[in-house]
């Protein structure tokens, strides 16, 4: 009876200090997905205002129109070099996300971070269409496993983190907390235990937290 009592008194302290771990992790996932998130907002930010200032500047010039088409052809040949580098980078990311979670594919998150931003802001500056959902998404979910990566954690630390990760780079990217949280859970975790539910929430009000103090209360989407 008191070997009995011993294991579960032991059990409960592992779990207790598991627990308490993985809150701590989201929270320094939170962090990093927030920072790499506002970067890559920043970036996509000066990618749009070169976009729209190489539009005037050619405007109704035709040598300068040759000129830039060259350059969109050069931006096409790095963008399409860099999917051949990290194939995993084309789309939105969320599909990736969500494939890696059920172990289909195995990404290599430090070039999904470099490339990923980098032909994200040269899309931008080529005039493309591209949106930073699920762009940040897929990067701060990149910060989680590679956190996960970096410190050796099991697999199931590494899905808690990869959540985090995504809540904190979709929270980031719009001021949206409860958004992110709501998002990585039904989507990209399908699972709202306690423990799933109180971390990423540290990791999401840790990433709009820091959004916030970057860019202000100022809203992501401005309709006069």
């Amino acid at each position: 009876m008191e070997r009995k009592e011993f294991s579960i008194a032991r059990f409960l302290s592992s779990k207790s200090r598991f627990d308490n771990i993985v809150l701590l992790e989201g929270f320094i996932v939170g962090i990093l997905a927030g920072v790499v998130a506002v970067i890559y907002r920043l970036m996509l930010s000066y990618g749009e205002k070169i976009a729209y200032f190489v539009v005037g500047y050619i405007k109704n010039n035709t040598l300068h129109l040759c000129l830039w088409i060259i350059c969109v052809l050069l931006i096409g040949f790095i963008i399409s070099r860099l999917l051949k580098y990290e194939s995993y980078i084309s789309g939105s990311g969320i599909p990736q996300v969500e494939a890696e979670m059920i172990d289909q594919i195995d990404e290599k998150w430090y070039r999904v971070i470099l490339a990923k931003m980098v032909a994200g802001t040269l899309s931008i500056v080529g005039g493309l269409s591209l949106g930073r959902e699920g762009p940040s998404i897929q990067l701060g979910a990149m910060i989680g496993k590679g956190l996960a990566s970096v410190f050796k954690r099991m697999k199931l630390e590494e899905k808690y983190l990869l959540t985090c990760g995504a809540a904190a780079g979709l929270s980031a990217a719009f001021n949206a907390p409860l958004a992110g949280v709501l998002f990585a859970l039904e989507e990209i975790h399908k699972n709202f235990s306690p423990l799933a539910l109180v971390t990423v929430m540290v990791a999401s009000l840790t990433g709009d937290f820091i959004s916030k103090n970057i860019f202000g209360m100022t809203p992501s989407l401005y309709f006069p």
